[in-house]
C-alpha cells in the first residue's frame, strides 16, 4: 500500500472517541485490516461497476461513543495496540498488503485561551489561542490542526466553509485571514493536539461575529 494509517481521534469538549482508518492503494477491489491478533475487523468489497473501475483512497471513521457509556478503557480493549495489517486484491488479482503501527498515546486536548465561548469578535481581527500540549506517554506532540468552522451554510453542495490549517508545535495562536469571517455569524473553532503516532484530541469552542 502507499499509505496505511489507523488512529485515535478523541474529543476533549463532547467526551467522546473513536478511531480512524486511511489507505491509499493501487486500484483494489477488495480491503480487509486485521488487528494484532490476526482477526478481521473490517472488509470492504467494491461491486458492480466500482469493482472494473477500482479504489484507491479508503477513509474510515467509526462510531464515537460517549466517553459515559463507552468508558475509555473498554474502548481500548477493543483496539488493541500493536500493528494492524491491511490487505488488499488488485484489479488483476494482485496482493497489497501495508501495516499501520496503533498506539494507545492519547494526548490531551489543548486548552482553548481566546476567543471564550459565544464571544463577539471583530471579523477583520480575529486570532484564536490555545495552551500547549504536553507529550502524552513521551510521544512529542508533532502539530496542531486548527479548524474554523461556519456550520449549516444552507447549499447542499457547501454545507459548511471551513478554514483549516496545521500548525507546528510550537504554535500557541493563529491569526484567521481577514476575509474569510463573514458578518452576523455563528462560528465554531477547534484545535487538535496531534502526537507522533497520530492520535489526536481537540477541543471545542465557538464565538460570533456582528
Amino acid at each position: 500500500l502507499k499509505d496505511a494509517r489507523l488512529k485515535i481521534e478523541m474529543n476533549s469538549t463532547d467526551q467522546d472517541v473513536g478511531v480512524q482508518v486511511f489507505i491509499d492503494a493501487d486500484p483494489w477491489t477488495t480491503m480487509d485490516i486485521f488487528d494484532p491478533f490476526g482477526r478481521m475487523i473490517y472488509r470492504a468489497t467494491n461491486r458492480g461497476s466500482l469493482a472494473k473501475q477500482g479504489g484507491t483512497e479508503l477513509f474510515l471513521e467509526s462510531g464515537e461513543p460517549k466517553l459515559s457509556d463507552v468508558p475509555l478503557a473498554v474502548f481500548l480493549k477493543r483496539f488493541p495496540q500493536g500493528k494492524y495489517r491491511m490487505v488488499g486484491k488488485g484489479l488483476n488479482g494482485e496482493k497489497l498488503i501495508g501495516t499501520a503501527k496503533f498506539t494507545h498515546n492519547i494526548p490531551d486536548g489543548p486548552v482553548l485561551v481566546s476567543p471564550i465561548d459565544d464571544a463577539l469578535v471583530a471579523p477583520d481581527n480575529t486570532v484564536v489561542e490555545w495552551e500547549p500540549v504536553a507529550a502524552p506517554n513521551g510521544s512529542p506532540i508533532v502539530g496542531y490542526q486548527v479548524l474554523v468552522v461556519k456550520p449549516n451554510t444552507g447549499i447542499p453542495a457547501l454545507p459548511k466553509i471551513i478554514l483549516d490549517v496545521m500548525m507546528p508545535p510550537t504554535a500557541t495562536s493563529m491569526a484567521i485571514p481577514p476575509g474569510f469571517l463573514l458578518p452576523d455569524s455563528t462560528y465554531e473553532w477547534e484545535v487538535l493536539a496531534i502526537e507522533k503516532g497520530g492520535n489526536q484530541t481537540l477541543s471545542v469552542g465557538s464565538f460570533r461575529t456582528p
